[in-house]
Parts: C-alpha cells; structure tokens; sequence
C-alpha cells in the first residue's frame, strides 16, 4: 500500500477540521464575548471558566451557564444576544488564517482527502469565517454543532461531518485546539492532531494522537503515517 499513488491511497479518507483556534485564532474573541453577556447579566466570571467551554456547541454551553450563575434569562435569548455581538465582531474584524493553514489545507487536497469544517459555532459564523479567509474552496463540507443532539465532548459532530463525507470514523483525521474537542475526537473513534494554541488557554490534549505547536510540523510524510501505519506517528 506504501507504494500507490498518495491519491489513490488517500481518496476514501477526511480530515476534518474544527475552526475556532485551528482555522482562525478566534478563542479569545469568543471568551470575551461570553464574559461580557455574562458580566451584562452581573455574573462575574474569570477568564478561567469559560475557557474549559472551549469547543462547546451554544445551547450545551449557555445552559451550563445559566445553571452556574443562576441567570434570570432564558438560554435562547442570551444565545441570540451573544451571537449578534460575535458576528458584528467577525464581520468588522480583518481575520486571518492561522499560519500553516492556507498552506496544509492546499497540500490536502492535492492529496485528494475528503475535507470538512465541523464547528460548535453556528452556520452563520462558520460561512463569515471560512469566506472571509479565502478558504471555502478547499472544503467538501461545513457542519455545525448546532445540527447535532449532542455537544463536544460527545462525539455526534464528528460523526455527523464523517456520514456527510461518506468516510469511515476510523479513516478520519480531526484536528482540533480544544481539551473537549480532542475528546469528541476520540469518543468518534478518529485519529487526531492536536494544535497547541497558545490563545485558547489551558487545554488538556493528552487524548490527541499527535500534538504539534505550528501547521508546519504537518508534513506529507507525517499525514502519511497518520492514515496508513497503524497510528505509528514518529518518523
């Protein structure tokens, strides 16, 4: 198998790619944003409590707010409040991909994988972003977490993006930036990078396969190994 051409060897895989943190470096601007509907609601919260939400989908995570702060507000409208603010921010914000990222995503699909955004941020957000990055065309799919039953660190929309794609969990590769995202990725039963990005706070990545501090670490060699040696990922 070593030996086919990298497209034939690779047409029936994914990758799958969270996008806060990973795609774009956002994670701070969503903690903000969370600590300021929070703190217009007189809830005090540290940088430290909403950065262990990281990953998670709207509802799962201003439900656990609203139970932690006691919050008068129905979740529905602090989740349409919060995402009014966020998009204002995106949409007057020149955002950037994360270095290494324009670069990894034109070797996949040279390669011929199967690619998908699957992001707890709603469709709205996902389409701003992956737009205004120039990226959109390197995606087969975009998937929400807002379509699925369950959040991070459940695993549904890793399922969800792999069923879109029509790719086996365990031909999938995520990548991720988050402690709840790398374990969706594992509870998916998928291989996974971790990204450490230092803007999304403290995240325990322990569960990923594969931990890298920068996009460039991501060579063909290395994706090689990931999808054709048996999760061997040393070279």
């Amino acid at each position: 198998m070593r030996n086919l051409p990298d497209k034939f060897f690779l047409r029936d895989k994914a990758i799958i790619f969270d996008m806060d943190g990973v795609l774009v470096d956002s994670q701070p601007i969503h903690f903000r944003v969370d600590m300021e509907v929070l703190a217009s609601c007189g809830a005090a919260a540290a940088l430290a409590d909403v950065t262990k939400f990281a990953g998670v989908a709207n509802v799962a995570r201003w439900t656990a707010y609203k139970q932690n702060y006691g919050l008068a507000e129905a979740a529905p409208d602090l989740i349409r409040r919060h995402a009014g603010i966020l998009m204002e921010i995106f949409r007057n914000t020149n955002i950037k991909p994360i270095a290494g990222i324009p670069e990894l995503l034109s070797m996949i699909r040279g390669f011929g994988l199967k690619t998908a955004v699957a992001s707890s941020s709603s469709m709205a957000l996902i389409e701003l972003v992956v737009n205004k990055l120039d990226i959109a065309k390197y995606f087969d799919a975009l998937v929400t977490g807002e379509d699925v039953e369950r959040s991070k660190p459940a695993p549904d929309v890793f399922l969800k993006a792999s069923g879109v794609l029509r790719v086996s969990p365990r031909d999938c590769l995520v990548v991720e930036d988050s402690a709840n995202g790398v374990m969706a990725a594992y509870n998916a039963g998928m291989k996974c990078v971790g990204f450490r990005n230092p803007n999304s706070g403290e995240q325990d990545l322990s569960r990923a396969g594969w931990v890298v501090e920068s996009f460039g670490e991501v060579t063909q060699k290395k994706l090689l190994l990931m999808f054709g040696c048996d999760n061997q990922l040393s070279v």
